[in-house]
């Protein structure tokens, strides 16, 4: 966790602070994608502070105090983990727009659609980090598996489903964008970077079935969860 959570985290952190200090007016893109930032440097923080510890102490998934494992869980897991996909969205319409309409992009430049999408995305966060508090409903760290779960639970397990199809609506409305914006530009990394989160998602419910061996399920539920933030920075 240690080799990809701390570079992943250092890299988001220059990217933020990068792009926060360059020359204003910020574009509807720029300020995109330094929110942006803030999500892959909530996961990578999570597992540099919290995941990286347990396993070094090797910790027993029942010592460890369920309201900070569900609160990691939840803010990373959960909140900050549907904010990209939601970021992703909106810079994929973003491009959309300018380049399917030009002229309209350049009239409607000083309404701030762009701060109010922002807002609406981190509203959504935040309601996906507070539905998992609830008794058995959290999204947990149990270092026995080196991975991320939901608790054994019908609702955090109906509550991971949810998550899942959130993701998959979001990646194939971001890539249909992006396959219609590719009709007048070809943008190979924007479709790679939209499909990050669904390619973890398929890692971690389905792939990881196909083998009980912990350093598989290590691979793709963990290594995948972290990666993608580290990578998407």
């Amino acid at each position: 966790f240690f080799q990809i959570s701390l570079p992943g985290f250092l890299v988001n952190v220059y990217v933020f602070f990068k792009l926060s200090t360059r020359k204003r007016p910020f574009s509807g893109f720029h300020k995109l994608c330094i929110t942006k930032s803030i999500p892959n440097s909530i996961v990578c923080l999570t597992f540099l502070v919290w995941s990286t510890p347990l396993c070094a102490l090797q910790k027993k998934y029942e010592t460890i105090p369920r309201s900070l494992n569900v609160g990691f869980g939840q803010v990373a897991g959960w909140g900050a983990y549907i904010l990209g996909p939601l970021l992703q969205v909106c810079m994929s319409f973003n491009r959309f727009y300018v380049l399917y309409f030009p002229l309209s992009s350049m009239k409607v430049s000083r309404f701030p659609i762009t701060n109010i999408a922002i807002i609406l995305a981190l509203c959504i966060a935040v309601v996906y980090t507070v539905i998992g508090f609830p008794d058995e409903c959290g999204f947990v760290f149990d270092p026995s598996i080196l991975s991320w779960r939901p608790e054994d639970f019908e609702c955090a397990l109906w509550l991971a489903d949810f998550i899942f199809y959130s993701i998959l609506s979001l990646s194939i409305t971001s890539n249909s964008l992006n396959f219609a914006t590719f009709l007048k530009l070809v943008s190979s990394r924007s479709v790679m970077q939209d499909t990050l989160h669904l390619i973890d998602m398929i890692n971690c419910t389905i792939l990881f079935k196909l083998n009980s061996a912990i350093w598989y399920q290590f691979i793709f539920l963990s290594v995948s969860f972290l990666l993608i933030h580290a990578l998407d920075g």
